[in-house]
């Protein structure tokens, strides 16, 4: 069985709350992908990119946010969906990889769940279905009757940056 939202709890840990991942549902288009909030810094409404010349189609651009230079990745476009920028209305989520931030262009950040990370499974249709390369993902995941897919952001976001 997949996990389900356990909806928000008291700041009391119990043994039971101590596996429990806090993590975001971001969606591109019909796909909902989660994040574990550890890695976010802050969510952001869209604003123009300063392009990157010689960079892939999922490389958004430049942002100045706050005096530092941000590389935006498109998460639908990385993962070889609809390009999440093309929404006017996008978000991006701020995300620190290995002492830097970067990016992630979304439609949408939908909501936060509790997710038990043991209980994500390895649904290999699912992710056929969606051609992303193994080394993003973490899982498959299940709440309220939505099925989401546990992405890593440093496994996506280090091919760009060290490049």
């Amino acid at each position: 069985m997949l996990p389900t939202d356990t909806r928000a709890e008291p700041l009391g840990e119990t043994q039971d709350e101590a596996v429990l991942e806090r993590m975001a549902l971001l969606v591109v288009g019909e796909h909902r992908f989660a994040v574990a909030i550890e890695h976010i810094r802050e969510i952001i409404p869209a604003r123009p990119y300063t392009p990157l010349p010689g960079s892939g189609p999922h490389v958004c651009g430049l942002i100045n946010l706050r005096g530092r230079i941000v590389t935006v990745i498109d998460l639908g476009a990385r993962l070889r969906l609809h390009a999440a920028s093309a929404t006017p209305d996008h978000s991006i989520v701020i995300v620190e990889h290995r002492g830097r931030l970067a990016g992630l262009a979304v439609e949408e950040v939908s909501r936060i769940v509790n997710v038990d990370p043991a209980a994500l499974q390895d649904a290999a249709a699912t992710l056929r279905a969606l051609r992303i390369d193994r080394a993003y993902l973490r899982g498959v995941g299940e709440t309220d009757g939505q099925v989401f897919v546990a992405v890593d952001p440093d496994e996506i976001i280090a091919p760009i940056l060290s490049a």
